[in-house]
């Protein structure tokens, strides 16, 4: 989008092309321009020069109070690879007249990967108001005419507020100033959290993760596809980050931790971590398993390294079990009213079938489904349980019950 001013481009103060050296730029020319002023940006990031990336910024709007707290948040992350490609297109929005006389708004590719952690590349599209008015061009606005940030998928937290990394073994932090000072804890819990499951696991998984820790709402409001409709009811869950918004691979799972379960302490935090450990190392190996097996699966691996006498399970749970089991719960329910008893019967499913048929047998189920997908209403759950189990669902929620009963009794 061109927005001019009167006198359309006879103000700008650019190269002319060498072939018309009498005209002024066109729109190809100043999209190169802006292609070249993203470039130094992009290494100013790169390098941490403040100063370069200072440089490419007029004033006014707030412009270089946002601009730095992303700078000095961005710049303290491993990058494999963070870059721009200026498009053809434009970004939707109005002129705004304080960007000036003759602006260009073009909608950008921002490429990011962190070092390690990112199996892909990771791609957004970005505006930046960038103003021909002066000696050089200069972006003016990241927001749009109005106020918005110009920005299309979900943002990552450093997007939003100014956030502190830490780093631990196999951990990449992000924290902002209300939790930083719970890092050491947590990043504990998440390195003990790794060698556990890398202990676990019957596969290769190299044991990196980015953990997000904040307070900030500007940044848990962001956070959708929530289990259960609501992020306050949580203690943590996977995020996944695509390599194009929801629509392409997964470049990475990271991880949200909540206040609460950081102030919980041990053991809690712990077995929290490891379940969502769990789906990270999971990746899409459990995609074709019912909802019941993935989280039972998490539940499993995040308790089975606390002694029996600290795997808590909830009263509702003993209660449940006392009453006739029909089967597993549903995929579509699971995180539903009844979630409580969800977990806790798909955790004492696969813990019934550790304790009975030996834990390779949870991987062999694992593989079944992968092999064979129950589908999304679960469709063809007892044909795979009766191969390898020997049973349906509703025995082996029968199963389930009864270790409910034999290990924690009628009164919890």
């Amino acid at each position: 989008m061109l927005l001019l001013g009167a006198g359309c481009l006879d103000g700008v103060t650019t190269a002319p092309r060498e072939a018309d050296a009498g005209a002024a730029p066109s729109a190809p020319d100043l999209r190169a321009q802006v292609q070249r002023l993203l470039d130094r940006r992009a290494r100013a990031v790169r390098e941490g020069d403040a100063r370069a990336f200072v440089r490419q910024l007029g004033r006014g709007d707030g412009l270089r109070v946002r601009q730095l707290r992303w700078f000095r948040s961005v710049t303290q992350l491993p990058w494999q690879r963070f870059d721009y490609e200026v498009l053809g297109t434009d970004w939707d929005t109005r002129p705004a007249a304080r960007w000036g006389r003759t602006v260009l708004v073009p909608t950008v590719v921002h490429r990011t990967r962190l070092r390690g952690f990112d199996r892909l590349v990771v791609e957004r599209d970005v505006g930046f108001a960038v103003s021909f008015d002066g000696d050089r061009p200069r972006i003016v606005s990241d927001q749009d005419a109005d106020g918005r940030a110009m920005l299309r998928g979900t943002p990552a937290p450093w997007d939003l507020a100014a956030v502190q990394v830490r780093r631990a073994p196999g951990v990449l932090g992000v924290f902002d100033d209300r939790t930083v000072a719970a890092a050491p804890r947590l990043m504990a819990a998440v390195s003990d959290g790794i060698a556990v499951l890398r202990r676990s696991l019957l596969f290769r998984w190299p044991g990196r993760v980015v953990v997000y820790h904040v307070r900030d709402p500007r940044v848990l409001d962001t956070v959708t596809d929530v289990p259960g409709g609501s992020i306050d009811l949580l203690g943590a869950l996977t995020v996944p980050t695509y390599s194009r918004p929801e629509i392409s691979p997964v470049a990475s799972v990271r991880m949200l931790v909540m206040p609460v379960s950081v102030e919980a302490g041990e053991p809690f935090l712990g077995r929290l971590v490891r379940h969502e450990l769990a789906h990270v190392a999971l990746g899409a190996r459990d995609d074709g398993a019912p909802t019941w097996l993935s989280e039972g699966l998490a539940e499993y691996l995040g308790a089975s390294a606390l002694p029996r006498a600290q795997r808590q399970i909830p009263t509702v749970a003993v209660r449940r079990a006392q009453q006739p089991q029909r089967g597993m719960p549903s995929s579509a329910s699971f995180n539903g009213p009844d979630q409580d008893w969800h977990y806790a019967v798909s955790w004492m499913a696969l813990d019934h079938v550790a304790a009975t048929a030996g834990e390779p047998a949870i991987w062999s189920l694992l593989e079944a489904f992968e092999a064979r997908p129950a589908g999304p209403d679960d469709e063809g759950v007892d044909r795979v349980l009766r191969a390898e189990l020997g049973y349906d669902a509703a025995g082996l929620a029968r199963r389930a019950a009864a270790r409910i009963r034999d290990l924690y009794g009628a009164g919890g």
